[in-house]
């Protein structure tokens, strides 16, 4: 069986968010309105997920940031374990709204009942240029008082306690603190990642390589392999590591399931997924190419250079069936204030 079942998904209940990270890698921000999940769409994709897979499916929620609907999230939650759908695995969230420890608390009690197993919190220099950090923090104490250690993971807890916010740093201090996160490496050089993150990267001093030394590893386990992706309110499928590669797209007469086999059985064709998965971004360097693509001197990693390449292929209408969603390629960056402005 070539495509391992999805046995791993998430949800991505809204692309809107109240932050606009540099490592994002879905380029999530206020002005993504499109692909909003309803609750109805989201527990049918959950069921449907279940049913496709042999192995069942664990589900968790995400965004964009999930929490700027909050009754849509926990109706989601609440209904899903009514309908015995659950566990749901994580609901992640980047702690913005935990101003209150009254409101905070309250709402991770609800999610508590409603059959949520862990919380996932984004913390990291790129979040606290928009969020302070005295949010995520809150929502961490919280969270582990009232759920326990166990079921509260932040991305990155070294980060949760040595951090700032940063846009209170002087330019220089903030230049120095990003370019040693990003020398970390961390980070999914996909979307908005890809187009900014990256060039930090190699601006910080990472070596760079060449297309040369990055194009010729296939890219199979993570489309094909991997077990895990992400679903969007379009109906969109992406692979858990690779966003903006779209293998199927559900909705009305077309499920989970027939989206999957239609994967298994015909993805070796597939002038995308198919060349990845067999030759890595050197698959698609000749599709590019032939469209005008010149690739640059370094690349920070593989996964940059793919991106370089599809966004390429995408922003000339090129294999849009597999390329997608359509805001990822070609983002409305007005749509995306200065840091500091989310904090006067």
């Amino acid at each position: 069986m070539p495509v391992k079942h999805w046995t791993f998904a998430g949800l991505i209940l809204t692309y809107r968010c109240d932050a606009c990270c540099a490592s994002c890698y879905l380029a999530g921000g206020p002005g993504r309105q499109e692909a909003e999940m309803t609750v109805e769409s989201a527990l049918a994709i959950w069921e449907q997920l279940i049913a496709a897979s042999p192995h069942g499916c664990r589900v968790h929620l995400s965004g964009g940031e999930p929490f700027l609907d909050w009754p849509r999230l926990i109706e989601v939650c609440r209904r899903a374990r009514s309908a015995g759908l659950g566990p749901l695995q994580k609901v992640e969230t980047n702690a913005n709204w935990a101003t209150d420890d009254a409101v905070a608390a309250d709402r991770l009690r609800q999610l508590d009942r409603a059959g949520m197993e862990k919380l996932g919190i984004s913390a990291d220099p790129y979040h606290q240029q928009h969020v302070p950090i005295d949010r995520p923090r809150r929502l961490a104490r919280l969270g582990e008082e009232l759920l326990g250690a166990a079921r509260v993971q932040v991305r990155w807890r070294d980060w949760l306690a040595e951090g700032c916010d940063v846009w209170r740093l002087d330019e220089p201090a903030r230049r120095e603190l990003l370019a040693r996160y990003a020398r970390l490496g961390r980070d999914r050089l996909n979307g908005r990642a890809g187009e900014a993150l990256a060039d930090d990267l190699l601006a910080a001093g990472a070596p760079g390589r060449t297309p040369e030394d990055l194009a010729w590893r296939h890219c199979r386990e993570a489309l094909l392999r991997s077990r895990h992706v992400h679903i969007d309110g379009a109906g969109l499928i992406t692979p858990g590591a690779c966003a903006g590669i779209v293998l199927g797209q559900v909705g009305p007469g077309r499920t989970v399931a027939d989206t999957w086999r239609q994967m298994n059985d015909d993805h070796v064709h597939r002038p995308v997924v198919g060349a990845l998965s067999r030759a890595g971004p050197a698959g698609l360097l000749g599709l590019a190419t032939g469209a005008g693509y010149r690739p640059a001197g370094r690349y920070a990693s593989r996964c940059h250079l793919c991106w370089s390449i599809r966004r390429h292929l995408a922003r000339r209408g090129l294999h849009l069936g597999e390329l997608g969603p359509p805001q990822l390629y070609n983002p409305q960056d007005a749509t995306c204030p200065p840091a500091i402005a989310y904090n006067r």
